[in-house]
C-alpha cells in the first residue's frame, strides 16, 4: 500500500486566511457584488449644504431605531417594545408593496442600482418615520388627558407633536431632494405610515393591552424585567421622584453606617 500523503494543517490554515493577510490581485474584488446597507448609505452632491443637512434628516429613521433599542434595553417597557414592533410590521408591509408595485426610483438613483433597492414605491423612510410620528403623537395627546396629567394645551406637548410632524416632513422631503424617491412615492409612504400608526396604536392600547397583565406575570417576562408603565400618567416625573427618594435613602443609610463605625472616643 503506498504511503498516504501527509496533510499539513498549517498550510491549509494559511490558504484559508490568505485573503486576510495578503492583498488580492487586481480584479478579484470585482467577481462578487458588495452592497452597502441602504438605510445608512446616503449620498448628496458635493458642496450642497442643504443636501448635507437633508442627508442627516434622511438618517433620522435609523437614529430613531438605535434610540428605541437603547430605550428598550434600559427600560424594558412593554409599550416601547410594541411601539418598536410596529416598525417591523411597517417594514414587512413596505417590502411586499415594493415587490407588488415594482415602481422604479428616480433616474439618478436608477443608474446606481448596485447601491440601492431598485423599487421605490412606497418610500420606506417616509413610511417608517410617519409611523413613528403618528403613534407617538397619539400617545402624547391621549396620555396627557389621563387623570393627573397636564392638559394637552400645554406648550410642551404642542411643541413636541409639532416637532415630530416637522421632522417627518423633512425626512420625506429629503428623499425627494436627494433623488431617492419621487413625490408620489414619499406621499404614499407617508400616508401608509399615518394609517399604520393609527391602526397599531389601536391594536396595542385597546386589544393587546388586555393581555399585558398576564404577559408580565410570566416567569420569562420577570426574568427579563419586562414591565408596564402605561397606567402611570407622568412616567418621567414618577421615575425621578422614586429614584431620587431611593438614592437619598441609601445615601442616608450609608452615612449612618459610617458614623456608627467611628469609635466613641474619637467623636
Amino acid at each position: 500500500m503506498p504511503p498516504l500523503p501527509s496533510i499539513n494543517s498549517s498550510s491549509i490554515m494559511k490558504s484559508a486566511y490568505k485573503h486576510l493577510i495578503n492583498f488580492p490581485p487586481s480584479g478579484v474584488l470585482s467577481d462578487s457584488i458588495y452592497r452597502p446597507l441602504s438605510i445608512t448609505f446616503i449620498e448628496y452632491q458635493e458642496g450642497d449644504k442643504l443636501g448635507f443637512i437633508l442627508a442627516w434628516f434622511s438618517m433620522l429613521p435609523f437614529i430613531y431605531i438605535v434610540s428605541l433599542c437603547t430605550l428598550i434595553l434600559f427600560r424594558r417597557d412593554i409599550q416601547t417594545i410594541m411601539y418598536f414592533g410596529g416598525f417591523f410590521v411597517s417594514g414587512i408591509i413596505n417590502h411586499y408593496l415594493k415587490i407588488t408595485f415594482k415602481q422604479q426610483r428616480p433616474e439618478r438613483t436608477r443608474d446606481r442600482v448596485d447601491f440601492y433597492e431598485i423599487h421605490g414605491m412606497p418610500s420606506g423612510h417616509a413610511q417608517s418615520f410617519f409611523y413613528f410620528m403618528t403613534y407617538m403623537a397619539i400617545f402624547v395627546i391621549l396620555k396627557s388627558q389621563m387623570p393627573g396629567s397636564p392638559n394637552i394645551r400645554s406648550i410642551r406637548h404642542r411643541l413636541f407633536v409639532l416637532g415630530q410632524f416637522i421632522a417627518a416632513v423633512l425626512v420625506a422631503y429629503s428623499r425627494v431632494y436627494l433623488y431617492y424617491h419621487t413625490i408620489a412615492q414619499v406621499v404614499v409612504g407617508g400616508c401608509l405610515g399615518i394609517i399604520l400608526g393609527c391602526i397599531w396604536y389601536y391594536f396595542v392600547n385597546y386589544q393587546f393591552i388586555k393581555y399585558i397583565p398576564f404577559i408580565i406575570e410570566q416567569p420569562l417576562a420577570k426574568y427579563l424585567l419586562i414591565r408596564d408603565y402605561s397606567p402611570i400618567p407622568h412616567i418621567i416625573q414618577f421615575q425621578y421622584e422614586n429614584e431620587y427618594n431611593e438614592a437619598k435613602r441609601y445615601r442616608d443609610r450609608y452615612a449612618n453606617y459610617n458614623r456608627d463605625q467611628i469609635p466613641v472616643d474619637m467623636l
